[in-house]
């Protein structure tokens, strides 16, 4: 057995078993009525009804927004912390790595007692008598909690990418007279493109999995897929697996379009730079 199959040999079966046989599962399922015969019945009740649609509206907007906002903010934090001393980056990698598993439950529970009804936040601004606008248990609320994890994720993600950037390249464009804006819109943007867009998409991607944070802040209150999701698998009277499958297929399909699109933007840009 050659070298080159007794790596991919193992691979592609583990491909096999994690991805291509849940995926085809899920969507031979998503097919299916409840008494098991083929029906488009799924997706014509996901579409026809306000509730569903809903859910579909507040998973991608509140992703994109998330991930729009951490990134930003992950892309100033990674830029400063490439500025610290070793000894100093190696304590702040600790804490944003630590930060970024800190989601599901204990965070919602902690963000109760900070910013909750009748949590610290508002003790303070009552005791001030200033007026409080920041209410964790809406849209604006589910957004400000996945920044908790997002950002230190978009950190944790960028900063390989901002510390491996020479700083030679900067010294030579200074002799060579550019400008920085030139030479960051000229030589480290088109670099750093591709990396922007993957580390969005994984973004989009975590915010829209998550379940835990936003069933334990909102529980029904705020519908998204994920909790839709969870709703249909354990059902309080009938579990409707194949209606679950269906939105589970929709999640790949809208995941599928945002990488494909990230894929075109940063080709595009690269033959323009080009």
């Amino acid at each position: 057995m050659s070298t080159r199959l007794k790596i991919f040999l193992p691979f592609g079966l583990l491909i096999f078993l994690v991805l291509v046989i849940p995926v085809c599962v899920m969507l031979i399922s998503s097919l299916q009525s409840m008494s098991g015969g083929f029906s488009l019945t799924n997706y014509q009740q996901i579409f026809s009804s306000h509730y569903y649609r809903g859910a579909i509206y507040n998973s991608i907007s509140i992703s994109i927004v998330t991930s729009l906002v951490s990134l930003l903010v992950a892309i100033i934090g990674a830029w400063a912390l490439t500025k610290m001393s070793v000894s100093t980056k190696n304590i702040l990698i600790t804490v944003f790595n630590m930060s970024s598993s800190f989601a599901g439950v204990p965070l919602a529970f902690s963000l109760i007692i900070l910013f909750g009804n009748a949590g610290v936040f508002k003790a303070i601004t009552s005791t001030l008598h200033v007026h409080d606008t920041l209410n964790i248990y809406s849209v604006t609320g589910m957004t400000f909690a996945y920044t908790f994890f997002e950002i230190p994720l978009g950190i944790m993600f960028f900063f390989p990418v901002l510390d491996s950037l020479s700083r030679e390249w900067f010294e030579v464009s200074n002799v060579l007279g550019a400008s920085k804006i030139f030479f960051v819109r000229r030589v480290i943007f088109p670099i750093i493109l591709p990396n922007i867009v993957e580390i969005f998409v994984l973004l989009f991607a975590n915010a829209m999995g998550t379940y835990e944070t936003a069933y334990a802040l909102m529980g029904n209150n705020l519908v998204s897929i994920p909790t839709v999701i969870g709703a249909l698998i354990n059902g309080e009277l009938v579990a409707n697996v194949p209606l679950a499958c269906a939105f589970a297929t929709l999640f790949t399909v809208i995941m599928t379009i945002i990488v494909w699109l990230g894929n075109r933007i940063t080709n595009v840009k690269g033959r323009s730079a080009s």
